[in-house]
């Protein structure tokens, strides 16, 4: 027999290849990546049967289409390419939510999480805008073109 190793589990109720399953089911099968999916399966066909229609145009003799007969499978190439990027993007982690989200937890916090600056290695211009951009970090007023 062999002997099975313990791993220790989080406090939690769920076990791991449950937990593990709903996350799979959630990346390819929300709203979100529905919505990818049927891009994907619209864009690359549509690609695909443009580059043929422009193989047939270049044995025609249209000469520019030799270019473009190569450009649209690779269209199609850099469309599953974005579609694989953004299904495996978490858009809780980049943008607009994971601002709204950092935000959250430094009023949780009460106090923000500064980047460490070391003044002495930045030249005398970089200097200068970092203390603006310091100056406006503490006024908490965003910068307009109106209001400097």
């Amino acid at each position: 027999m062999h002997a099975r190793l313990s791993i220790p589990r989080q406090h939690s109720k769920v076990s791991p290849e449950v937990a593990h399953g709903r996350s799979v089911r959630a990346r390819w099968f929300s709203r979100r990546a529905v919505g990818l999916h049927v891009a994907v399966l619209l864009w690359v066909p549509g690609c695909l049967i443009a580059g043929w229609w422009q193989v047939t145009r270049a044995l025609d003799g249209n000469g520019l289409s030799y270019l473009y007969s190569v450009e649209w499978p690779a269209f199609a190439l850099i469309g599953i390419w974005v579609w694989w990027v953004q299904l495996h993007t978490d858009p809780e982690t980049v943008g607009a939510r994971a601002q709204r989200r950092l935000e959250a937890a430094v009023r949780q916090q009460g106090k923000p999480v500064a980047a460490t600056r070391r003044r002495e290695e930045e030249d005398e211009a970089l200097a200068a805008y970092n203390d603006r951009l310091a100056e406006l970090a503490a006024t908490g007023k965003p910068k307009t073109w109106r209001r400097s």
